[in-house]
């Protein structure tokens, strides 16, 4: 048996013990004595499966069994077991940066990639919520990304005495590399795509 966290979008977030192995979809849809589902009519957008640390997964990865070899092979990790779900209206930009701003304000300056990494990281994400996003701007965060965990692999590589910086790197890739569209709508218009909120805003809201 393994305990879990569930928060963020779900009819019913908490604690679970669950059955080791147990997929993600039994755990949200399948077992009434868990999550209860997703906020009725939205499907998920997305999933983080290990506290802010881990990889992000997506609706394709529902079905995959959480246990650490399966998780650790679809490039992501269990860790703290604490799952965040994102329906369909969540701004990925928005939930982006409010992750990296966790770990700038975390860092206790002592490791220049992190120091200064996640600050830069930060700095330009607020940059493109306000609406003053530059065209570079995507790729600079790929770039600075890269200087803190090199090859924005998993695990990351480290170059820090602690994993706080290299794991700041995770929401940057995964946003980037899968709503890039998201960005670039930012970017061009100043605002977020059509339908979608602040995740947070949203989810106390649901909770109420």
């Amino acid at each position: 048996m393994r305990m879990f966290a569930v928060s963020g979008h779900v009819k019913k977030p908490g604690v679970f013990e669950v059955p080791n192995g147990v997929t993600t979809f039994r755990m949200l849809f399948e077992a009434p004595e868990y999550c209860g589902g997703v906020r009725e009519g939205r499907s998920v957008k997305a999933f983080i499966p290990g506290g802010a640390s881990a990889m992000w997964f997506f609706p394709e990865h529902l079905d995959m069994a959480l246990d650490k070899p399966t998780v650790d092979k679809a490039g992501s990790m269990l860790g703290s077991g604490a799952i965040v779900v994102m329906d369909d209206t969540t701004d990925m930009v928005a939930a982006c940066w409010r992750i990296v701003r966790f770990f700038a304000r975390e860092s206790c300056g002592k490791c220049t990639p992190c120091r200064e990494g996640t600050t830069w990281l930060e700095r330009v994400l607020k940059r493109i919520l306000d609406g003053h996003g530059r065209p570079e701007d995507i790729d600079l965060l790929m770039e600075v990304s890269e200087s803190i965990s090199p090859g924005i692999a998993w695990p990351p590589r480290q170059t820090t005495i602690c994993p706080l910086g290299p794991s700041a790197v995770s929401p940057i890739a995964s946003a980037v590399r899968r709503f890039r569209h998201e960005f670039d709508h930012y970017i061009a218009h100043g605002r977020p795509i059509d339908g979608v909120e602040s995740p947070f805003a949203v989810a106390a809201a649901s909770h109420a």
